[in-house]
């Protein structure tokens, strides 16, 4: 219904535009035109671009009669979106709206052909013709074209002859030059008269500008005003508006528009190739001719460039400009395009390298100067300075000698003749020069200022002193340096080095003096005396104690604890081996040292209390010894023994100097002993009947009564409570020859274990065996089974007689080797995953219903479970709804995508051939290729599935 309203609109504008419209008032004057060019200025080497704006007036109540004829598009393309029906409507609402009694309308209707209806005033006769149009075949624009020029070649004399051309597709026949013809039939009747409108029906989603045939229409019509397009419905009302305002007032025929460039100039070919119409270009003349020129304004475009060795300056872009036309009457007319200027220089000088761009300040350097544009007569400066011996080697290359200049950077400048210039840097350096140097001399720590006089120091001048670098102020002739520290008495060389690297040495130019000897001193230590072991705190007195100093007490060095000031520190004593007088000497980081004859005296140890035992814990035990015992008392030492009696114990650890922890030894007599300690020193302390030795103990053997639960897995785990006496901690038990430790010990009546595995089931003897080796067995007391099969769940538990379908199978104590049947047939196990899990695959079955499906271990037992077969699903009916293309050359080979539903098993019929897709891209598209066809023409394209089901058909054309 849209496109049926856009092309009604499109006839409806025509109407109004051939029976005209009154305009306010005559012109005198019926065309006016203006030149502009952009940019007004260019060099040599550059282009500009000349634009030629024509207006035209059209006179005031002048219609001039038509003989129009319409060609309609028939071909297959124009069944989509109802255009065909929509035209024809179209093409009776035009013939309705015509004033017959000035006009008349022929029809050309064509697609692989071309038919027609003579020129005529009957609108019945006309829309009866119409209504028998009907959309099929190719699309045969150009031989349109010459059955409409046949129709109007019997145009009236007074008649203006038109063609309106509506289509929607691009030309195909013939086949291979299509497009070429139908533009050469065009160019015929635009010579032979014929006013030619176009107006190109395009999609939505259509780029205008690579659509074919908006391209070929645009190249068809009389002027870019007789053109036209819209993109799906955006726009159509205007487009046809202006069509209305302007058709039937033309201001100017067979118009000749002709513009001759200065012969200063040249003009830039191709660069008028998209006016439409194009000019014909002869020498430096451009020439436009177009059959009508509406109100519209009407643009040519080209480029012009400078031709070489032609004058430079501001010169006018052309000679003669000049619209020679007739107006409505056909009497001649002519109009004068005022002339635009266009100012043309040389480009200007480029420098791109400078080679010896630093040189010394009393010039006389060779220097070459690379870039582009230079020109003869060009002249070099430095800063200010005019440099000599200036040679043009070419356009591109300048040798100059550099005039003297002054220290630092400057410019060096090229002009041309015509004043245009180009700079690049340049430096001009001298060595610096030092003349004198107060003072020459200083302390060893620096910080002291000096002043160094010469000439040639830059700013950012430096001054290093060996590899030391000073702080700098540079004044007019001298500098101010602020030394630095030096790393030894003695004379450095100096360095001022300027930024641009000029430099100059001095050899020694600067001593540093050695500072002052300070030496320490020790006037007193307090206290000055203790122990032989050392670890005393002793505080020392003096003179110029350094941080980092070190102490010696004799020969030993003493650990400084605190640096107070240079007159006090503190220090921890060393030991020593004997009691008696030493030196102390203290060493400065410097190496300088000072000692005290006989400061400090070491005095011997006190002698150490001898050791008491006051108890044994626990101070009983077997006579096999070997139990931990705890000895406490007091004035232990490291390295003390214990005894037992005259049995020496075994020192587990020294805990303190009041607790030992010894292992006790074995006795061969029953009753108390004395606990001795005896020290490194040999003082020792006694304990008298410390410990008391027993006789061991005799215990009777154990007895079972009762297991449970007596029977379990052969897989082990089963936890078993045994219930009997004179069960012992640390027993185990022993299920045939498979032997536990106890899982839990609750009581000497109590315990539990968890059975081993075995590999067999049956009867097994169960024995449990106390720490001292006495044991009792129960005969045949536990048994051991097979674990028992199950299966709780099948995922999914019904599936299409088809098989295929992939079935979970979940339950307990499945074998890795187990079998499955269903229905009595052997299946293989798709996948184990644990003796908890597997999966199958179901296999084909002949009718629906219930099945078994059975599970059997290695040992004989199984397990079984019911699976329904069930009809398949019906599939679902396939539905298109878009093809990525809608046409092909019936040689086939075309790849189409399409878009649909439940296409995941169809294959595609193009007019009763069937192909199957090239790629399932998903349920909803797919990939074809399209097979060939017996000849041009539209076919249905359908998808049918694996059960015959049809999809809608959709139309695809083959050309």
């Amino acid at each position: 219904m849209q496109v049926m309203k856009k092309i009604a609109l499109v006839f409806f504008a025509l109407i109004v535009m051939i029976n005209g419209l009154p305009t306010a008032s005559a012109a005198t004057n019926y065309v006016t035109a203006s030149k502009s060019v952009n940019p007004t200025s260019i060099t040599t080497e550059e282009e500009a671009e000349v634009t030629l704006n024509i207006t035209g007036t059209p006179p005031v109540n002048v219609v001039k009669p038509n003989d129009v004829i319409l060609i309609i598009d028939r071909s297959g393309s124009m069944l989509q979106e109802n255009k065909m029906n929509a035209a024809k409507e179209a093409a009776k609402q035009f013939i309705d709206l015509i004033d017959f009694t000035k006009h008349r309308v022929g029809i050309v209707d064509f697609s692989s052909d071309a038919r027609q209806f003579d020129l005529t005033t009957d609108a019945a006769a006309a829309k009866a013709y119409i209504d028998k149009l009907s959309a099929n075949g190719a699309t045969a624009t150009g031989d349109a074209i010459d059955k409409a020029r046949e129709l109007l070649a019997n145009h009236r004399p007074e008649a203006q002859p038109v063609i309106v051309l509506m289509t929607d597709g691009d030309a195909t026949v013939p086949q291979g030059t299509a497009y070429e013809y139908a533009l050469q039939k065009a160019n015929e009747a635009k010579n032979e008269g014929i006013v030619f409108y176009t107006i190109a029906l395009l999609l939505s989603t259509d780029n205008p500008d690579t659509s074919g045939p908006n391209l070929l229409l645009k190249e068809m019509a009389t002027t870019a005003h007789h053109h036209h397009f819209v993109l799906g419905s955006v726009g159509l009302a205007e487009i046809y508006k202006a069509i209305v305002q302007e058709i039937g007032m033309a201001s100017a025929y067979d118009v000749v528009v002709t513009d001759t460039v200065s012969p200063e100039f040249e003009i830039v070919p191709g660069s008028y190739d998209n006016n439409i119409p194009q000019p014909t270009v002869s020498g430096n003349t451009l020439t436009w001719n177009f059959l009508e020129l509406k109100n519209d304004t009407l643009t040519f475009t080209y480029k012009i460039r400078h031709k070489q060795g032609a004058a430079i300056g501001t010169l006018p872009t052309s000679t003669k400009s000049i619209i020679n036309y007739k107006d409505y009457t056909g009497a001649a007319r002519y109009f004068s395009i005022l002339p635009v200027n266009l100012t043309v220089k040389y480009p200007a000088p480029v420098i791109t390298s400078v080679l010896n761009d630093n040189g010394h300040i009393n010039g006389g350097e060779t220097v070459t100067i690379n870039g582009d544009k230079f020109r003869p007569g060009v002249k070099v400066t430095f800063g200010t300075n005019q440099a000599t011996n200036v040679q043009l080697v070419n356009e591109k290359q300048i040798t100059v000698t550099a005039p003297p200049g002054v220290q630092g950077d400057t410019t060096v400048t090229v002009v041309n003749d015509d004043g245009q210039k180009a700079s690049a840097p340049y430096h001009y350096y001298a060595q610096p020069e030092v003349t004198s140097i107060n003072p020459a001399s200083g302390p060893l720590a620096g910080g002291n200022t000096i002043t160094i006089y010469g000439k040639y120091f830059m700013p950012g001048v430096t001054v290093k002193f060996g590899d030391a670098s000073g702080s700098v102020t540079r004044y007019d002739g001298y500098l101010k340096v602020v030394v630095p520290a030096g790393t030894a008495p003695g004379a450095v060389n100096l360095e001022i080095k300027n930024p641009d690297g000029t430099k100059v040495d001095v050899p020694n130019g600067y001593t540093y003096e050695a500072p002052p000897v300070i030496l320490p001193k020790i006037t007193a230590l307090s206290p000055n005396s203790g122990l032989v072991s050392g670890n005393e705190y002793v505080y020392i007195s003096g003179e110029n104690f350094a941080s980092g100093l070190k102490v010696y007490f004799g020969s030993y060095q003493a650990t400084v604890t605190n640096y107070y000031s240079a007159t006090s520190i503190k220090v921890k004593t060393p030991a020593v081996s004997q009691a008696g007088p030493v030196d102390v000497k203290i060493v400065n980081p410097d190496g300088q040292e000072a000692t005290l004859t006989n400061g400090f005296t070491y005095n011997p140890l006190p002698p150490a209390p001898a050791p008491e035992v006051t108890s044994a814990s626990p101070n009983n035990g077997l006579m096999a010894g070997g139990e931990t015992v705890y000895v406490n008392g007091k004035n232990f030492e490291n390295g003390l023994k214990v005894y037992f009696g005259s049995n020496e114990a075994t020192l587990l650890s020294y805990l303190s100097n009041t607790q030992v922890k010894v292992k006790a030894p074995q006795s061969t007599v029953e009753g108390p002993v004395d606990v001795s300690v005896v020290n490194p020193d040999g003082q020792s302390g006694v304990l008298t009947g410390g410990y008391i030795y027993k006789a061991a103990e005799i215990k009777p053997a154990p007895t079972i009564t009762s297991i449970n639960p007596n029977t379990g897995i052969t897989a082990g785990g089963t936890a078993v409570f045994i219930t009997g006496k004179d069960f012992q901690t640390g027993a185990k038990v022993t299920f045939g020859n498979k032997t536990v430790n106890l899982d839990y010990y609750y009581d000497a009546t109590r315990v539990k274990v968890k059975t081993p595995v075995v590999a067999s089931a049956g009867p097994v003897d169960v024995t449990i065996t106390n720490p001292d080796g006495q044991s009792f067995t129960v005969s045949q007391g536990f048994t051991y089974q097979d674990p028992q099969v199950t299966i709780s769940s099948l995922s999914p538990n019904s599936g299409p007689v088809t098989g295929g379908t992939s079935v979970y199978v979940t339950g307990q104590n499945f074998d890795p080797n187990l079998t499955v049947t269903v229905d009595g047939m052997q299946v293989p196990i798709d996948t184990y995953f644990d003796s908890t899990r597997f999966k199958i695959k179901m296999p084909s079955a002949s009718a629906v219903g219930p099945v078994d499906i059975v599970v059997t271990n290695p040992s004989g037992q199984s397990a079984t479970a019911t699976y329904t077969y069930v009809e398949p699903p019906s599939l679902p009916v396939p539905t298109l709804t878009k093809l990525s293309t809608t046409s092909g050359p019936v040689s086939g080979g075309t790849y189409v995508y399409i878009d649909g539903t439940n296409l995941e098993q169809v294959k595609i019929s193009f007019g009763g051939v069937v192909v199957s897709p090239t790629t399932i891209l998903s349920p909803t598209k797919i990939k074809v290729r399209v097979p060939a066809a017996s000849g041009p023409g539209i076919v249905d394209v359908k998808a049918i599935n694996a059960e015959g089901k049809e999809s809608n058909a959709l139309p695809f054309e083959y050309k």
